[in-house]
């Protein structure tokens, strides 16, 4: 499924960003946190996304980084936390600051957040309390990390993905592009490349 948008921020709502691609307008909801975010962007950004789809309806929510979607989608998780509540609380509190929250077992600051009391902050810690990891714990990433899943989510074999891009990278001409042009020619040449080998 989509797994994030390029595009340029056009507007916001109260909850969504308006995003332009290539002439179409998308509406995605988002934390107070994303939409302020990307509203300072003037170039071309990207979003990260996750469609929430059920019988009667379909949104599709976005992301500045890829670690607000983890944590949005670990929240969700949790028994009484939606997608619509998961976004309230990101937009009070840093992603982060959740995390430490929840390491701490601060459930004070996590019952102050939006629509959270004190029964569900206790279920919250209950739930995710070791689960998630501040950033400066997790193991660095392979460079290629983000564009790898992408392309494992569209079903290419992950280790040919790696192989893939390390060639595709090592190639002269991609030494001259900007760090932006340069993730989205990788991920144009990795998807021929491996489409040509199925």
């Amino acid at each position: 499924m989509y797994n994030s948008l390029y595009g340029i921020f056009s507007g916001r709502s109260s909850n969504a960003l308006f995003f332009l691609i290539n002439g179409v307008e998308w509406s995605l909801s988002a934390s107070e946190r994303t939409i302020q975010n990307a509203s300072s962007y003037k170039d071309e950004l990207r979003i990260y996304t996750y469609l929430h789809h059920k019988e009667d309806t379909m949104v599709l929510y976005g992301f500045i980084n890829e670690r607000e979607r983890q944590v949005f989608l670990e929240l969700t998780k949790v028994s009484g936390i939606g997608p619509k509540q998961a976004l309230r609380m990101l937009s009070g509190i840093g992603t982060e600051e959740l995390v430490l929250a929840l390491d701490e077992g601060n459930t004070e600051k996590l019952s102050m957040l939006p629509g959270i009391g004190k029964k569900t902050a206790a279920k919250i810690l209950l739930a995710l309390r070791g689960k998630l990891k501040l950033e400066q714990d997790l193991p660095k990433n392979d460079k290629f990390s983000e564009l790898i899943e992408a392309l494992s989510e569209m079903g290419f074999d992950k280790k040919l993905a790696k192989k893939a891009l390390t060639d595709i990278s090592s190639r002269d001409n991609f030494n001259s592009l900007n760090s932006d042009n340069l993730e989205k020619e990788l991920f144009r040449e990795a998807i021929v490349f491996l489409s040509s080998k199925g």
